[in-house]
């Protein structure tokens, strides 16, 4: 069993963002709580054509965005 089958990711979609590039880079690269930079992790998945990402902010112990990015 693979340690992300336990995990609650959600996939992504673009219709989400809105505004100018800068805004929407921000949104992407920067924490929700304390607006630092996130860290993020992608896991390729080359079988089923998927990448998990995972966001991570280590000034504020945030750790809540998990994504999928489908490959095609």
């Amino acid at each position: 069993m693979n340690s992300r089958d336990n995990d609650s990711y959600e996939f992504e979609y673009l219709e989400k963002y809105y505004g100018d590039i800068h805004f929407v880079k921000k949104t992407i690269e920067n924490c929700p709580s304390c607006n630092s930079k996130l860290v993020l992790s992608h896991n390729a998945d080359s079988g089923s054509l998927l990448v998990h990402e995972t966001a991570r902010c280590f000034d504020c112990d945030y750790g809540g965005r998990k994504l999928i990015h489908i490959m095609n």
